[in-house]
């Protein structure tokens, strides 16, 4: 698991290769994992039953969080890009996400087996 997040942030700019279904789910799982706890905390500093919820630390935390985000954004879009080229799809499926249902879809193919002899 470690090893896939290595890879993940090695290949940050990586379009052109492949990456396996472990190398993906790993770095998906990972990244889910270290979201929660933001999540949790931003809503937790930006929604309490105080009526007045606490500024600074809301900035906070939100710039953690996004900071967060722009780390791993590239890296995101380039292990997709790969992950769709070994199991045989175009790249340009990954607009699929910008459609409604098209990001269950895009997991669909995201989960797909590799296949051997792509040349996309």
């Amino acid at each position: 698991m470690i090893e896939a997040y290595k890879n993940f942030f090695r290949g940050f700019a990586d379009f052109l290769g492949r990456s396996t279904r472990p190398d993906f789910w790993w770095v998906w799982i990972m990244n889910t994992i270290l979201s929660i706890p933001l999540y949790i905390t931003y809503f937790q500093a930006v929604f309490t039953e105080e009526e007045v919820a606490d500024p600074i630390a809301s900035v906070g935390i939100l710039s953690f969080y996004i900071i967060f985000y722009l780390v791993i954004f590239i890296p995101s879009i380039a292990l997709r890009v790969r992950r769709l080229r070994d199991a045989g799809f175009h790249w340009a499926f990954i607009f699929l996400a910008f459609a409604p249902m098209g990001g269950f879809i895009l997991l669909v193919l995201l989960a797909m087996p590799t296949k051997e002899a792509t040349s996309q």
